[in-house]
């Protein structure tokens, strides 16, 4: 129980270090299994820009996790 409680810390604390746009895209993409083209839509942003951005946030999540 002790080993859950700490790994869903860990989850929680390197969600809250993301951008707010990262996460969203996180949450969406991870979570919800919303496709990129439906973020970049909701989001307004460019064709193509999501991958980028969870590229990013998948990146500084792995980081986060690495320490």
């Amino acid at each position: 129980m002790a080993a859950r409680c700490d790994r869903n810390r860990r989850v929680a604390d390197a969600m809250d270090a993301l951008a707010p746009p990262l996460r969203r895209i996180v949450e969406r993409a991870c979570l919800y299994e919303d496709g990129l083209e439906a973020i970049e839509r909701g989001e307004g942003w460019p064709a193509r820009s999501a991958k980028l951005a969870l590229k990013l946030a998948l990146a500084q999540l792995a980081q986060a996790f690495a320490r």
